[in-house]
């Protein structure tokens, strides 16, 4: 499984439009990435760093995929309209990293 982070790291004086992102950049990501084999998106919304305060970033998403061919197929038909929409929402150039998901441990217990 392949993973692609998008990182929003949070920088005094930016902008990120929460709402906007969760509501019309994610969903319009999952129909234009779909029909090459997304798998699912998952979004981890920024609370607090450990022992309070602001969070490093604003937000972290991520895309699954089965294959690494299958994001580079699906980046290079429709990854241009996607980025594009990024300034719609945020002033932050996201960093974005593209991985293998290794599992390690699952607690069961619960």
């Amino acid at each position: 499984m392949i993973r692609v982070a998008a990182v929003y790291p949070r920088l005094t004086g930016k902008k990120f439009d929460m709402d906007y992102y969760l509501h019309a950049h994610l969903p319009m990501v999952a129909r234009k990435f779909a029909p090459f084999g997304l798998k699912k998106i998952e979004v981890d919304r920024g609370v607090e760093k450990p022992g309070g305060g602001n969070p490093p970033f604003f937000a972290i998403g991520y895309l699954y995929f089965d294959s690494l061919d299958d994001f580079q197929k699906c980046y290079n038909a429709v990854g241009a309209e996607v980025v594009g929409n990024i300034r719609l929402y945020t002033d932050v150039a996201p960093m974005i990293q593209v991985g293998i998901v290794e599992q390690l441990h699952e607690n069961r217990e619960n």
